[in-house]
């Protein structure tokens, strides 16, 4: 587990001291079983009636998050931060598919709601189309939040998605006509994905694309399929019921804010849009980070 992870202690040295886990604050580990997968979850549990899911995207996992957790938890809220299927320290036994994901983060909201909790759910780089998506199959949760939100139909998002023009243009259709056999191996996520924007800060972006648990694993081109075919379950024209709060990095090197705005400006719910100072795709430089953190606190507040 991630006690035995050098990956993340290296990472929070590198953090704000207000953003780190430390000996007072700090989650416990914990297996759920979701749909026959073992899923590991960073749990900061508190006596709150508002509970908040953190969920990842491409190349992070639950504990690469926690920069966001922490502050949450000690503003008193439950924090809940999986490992989705393929990072972290989740188990399985079988192919996944981005199916999978979602049924992981709607199993959590679930439970949670079923306690009579205020469910928050936030989304970062592609876990924001994963969160809204959970959103549609739970619009009883009181607030969705995410960092962006990529809509994979579209030819230009794809362009800043992948590693590069070509691969957006050409490698996934090379990849769906691929045979299901061949589609079940595991490639480095880098060579598809633009993981040198990941970060900003280069001696961050160095230990994590050493974490073979987040951004220097593998993944099944099934599963990458899976995500980029994906449509999500209620387009945004419809989406009216969940209040909506985008805190978009403004210096985000793989995905300028003008490609979330595809999605987010059709979304016709209650929305809000921050653009965070100087802050990187991983929002951790300020302004940025405070100005992120501000805007989500009030946003719970508001909406709670």
């Amino acid at each position: 587990m991630y006690s035995d992870n050098e990956s993340w202690k290296k990472l929070q040295t590198l953090l704000p001291i207000k953003n780190r886990i430390d000996g007072i604050l700090k989650p416990e580990e914990k297996y759920i079983e979701v749909n026959g997968m073992e899923i590991h979850i960073d749990e900061y549990e508190k006596k709150s009636e508002t509970t908040i899911v953190v969920l990842h995207g491409v190349g992070g996992n639950g504990r690469l998050v926690s920069f966001f957790a922490v502050p949450l938890a000690r503003a008193g809220y439950n924090v809940i931060c999986p490992d989705l299927p393929g990072y972290g320290f989740s188990n399985y036994k079988r192919s996944i598919s981005y199916t999978d994901w979602i049924e992981v983060g709607s199993n959590i909201v679930e439970t949670e709601l079923s306690k009579g909790k205020n469910v928050f759910i936030i989304g970062l780089s592609a876990g924001g189309m994963l969160a809204y998506n959970v959103a549609c199959k739970h619009q009883e949760i009181s607030g969705l939040i995410f960092t962006n939100i990529l809509d994979n139909r579209e030819e230009e998002v794809r362009v800043y998605s992948a590693k590069n023009k070509f691969q957006a243009k050409y490698g996934i259709r090379f990849l769906n006509r691929l045979p299901h056999f061949i589609r079940n191996i595991n490639i480095p996520i880098s060579m598809v994905t633009n993981m040198n924007g990941l970060v900003n800060n280069k001696e961050m972006l160095r230990v994590l694309l050493k974490d073979k648990v987040g951004a220097g694993s593998n993944v099944h081109v099934n599963f990458l399929l899976s995500m980029i075919n994906s449509t999500p379950i209620i387009e945004p024209d419809e989406f009216k019921k969940v209040p909506v709060l985008m805190v978009h990095p403004g210096n985000d090197l793989w995905t300028p804010v003008r490609i979330s705005e595809i999605f987010f400006n059709r979304i016709a719910a209650n929305k809000c849009k921050v653009i965070l100072e100087n802050a990187g795709h991983f929002p951790v430089e300020e302004p940025g980070l405070t100005q992120m953190e501000k805007s989500i606190s009030d946003f719970i507040r508001r909406y709670a």
